[in-house]
């Protein structure tokens, strides 16, 4: 098992800079999601970790290896990585063990290589297949030979680059699944690139956000989840409400926005900024003093759960709310909200900033 580590990592390409003084650190054996939008840098990252492209500054390291800096720069067949890209990159021409073993050095036996391919198959899943095509398998079986074909050369690390994307919706959720359980049982540590973050929440030991060529939030699923560091962020793990708000200077627990409303005496002086909430953080009440009302404008019903739209009296935009189990409300009806989640506020920034 191998750390990964990143520190500084700034590559240009041509007159651009596309990452500048990126951080990072995979422990060893853990399962890793690098999620941002797209021109945010994450297949240069990729692609730099892998050895295809050369940094400008900062340095890369491979548990105690240094596999990248200033004055060295490791190449590709010497740093040990196992790479999976978008569509696979299968050889048409050659059979599943061929495909499996062709990364094995030319010093391997053919016995030893056989042993290798027939362990590697198994691994995942595929006994039996190592003299079809690749064209005689499914999109998902596919996925899993380049697996095998990666994790044969007991790689110190394995990269993916969406490696799903190219699947149907299901299938994307069964084979993705299977492929993070066999990295897991490998303790290989991995890094992937996705666009999904339904998919990162539910495979990663750790996700780290991207945004402009930097990673400007890493942690458990959990923790980014819960406590991201602004608006923009929180929107790559799950819808977000950004509310305005004041809250009282000397209790701070004490919040005056759309969803809260002050109540009893209060003076003191008020703090201006905002607040972010999830949507499944709010409950919808059929009848409940105390709380503010709002009229329902639109409901979107996904059978598992409903996103409901709400409109509220002196507030310009919809509030979405996220709710489950049977559907007990209808268009045009007026309910009141309670927020039951946590805090997370956002100072406002100075005029000018």
């Amino acid at each position: 098992m191998t750390t990964l580590e990143i520190k500084d990592l700034g590559v240009h390409l041509g007159s651009r800079e596309v990452l500048r003084n990126l951080t990072l650190t995979i422990p060893s054996g853990s399962f890793a999601a690098l999620l941002g939008p797209s021109g945010c840098g994450k297949t240069t990252l990729l692609r730099t970790i892998a050895g295809l492209v050369r940094p400008s500054s900062g340095a890369i390291r491979f548990g105690k290896q240094l596999v990248s800096v200033s004055s060295l720069v490791l190449p590709p067949h010497k740093r040990n990585i196992g790479y999976l890209p978008q569509e696979g990159g299968l050889f048409p021409h050659l059979s599943v063990g061929e495909n499996v073993g062709f990364a094995l050095s030319k010093h391997v036996s053919d016995v030893d290589r056989s042993l290798v391919i027939e362990e590697m198959l198994e691994l995942v899943g595929l006994s039996g297949y190592a003299a079809r095509k690749p064209h005689q398998l499914s999109g998902g079986q596919q996925t899993r030979v380049a697996l095998a074909r990666a994790l044969a050369i007991r790689p110190a690390i394995v990269l993916l680059d969406e490696p799903f994307s190219n699947l149907d919706h299901a299938l994307r959720a069964d084979v993705s699944v299977e492929v993070v359980s066999l990295l897991k049982k490998s303790k290989t540590t991995s890094l992937m690139v996705t666009h999904d973050r339904e998919d990162a929440l539910v495979s990663a030991d750790l996700i780290a956000l991207m945004r402009d060529g930097q990673v400007v939030q890493s942690g458990t699923p959990e923790d980014v989840y819960m406590d991201p560091a602004s608006a923009d962020i929180a929107e790559s793990t799950g819808d977000i409400l950004e509310l305005p708000a004041r809250r009282l200077m000397k209790n701070r627990a004490k919040l005056l926005s759309p969803l809260h409303l002050l109540s009893g005496k209060t003076s003191g002086e008020l703090e201006a900024g905002s607040i972010l909430i999830r949507p499944e953080e709010i409950r919808v009440h059929q009848k409940k003093a105390g709380l503010p009302k709002a009229k329902i404008t639109q409901i979107n019903y996904y059978g598992h759960d409903a996103l409901l739209e709400l409109a509220l009296p002196g507030y310009s935009k919809e509030i979405k709310v996220r709710v489950t189990g049977p559907l007990q409300f209808e268009v045009g009806k007026t309910v009141a909200l309670e927020h039951v989640g946590p805090i997370r506020w956002v100072s406002k920034k100075p005029t000018g900033e």
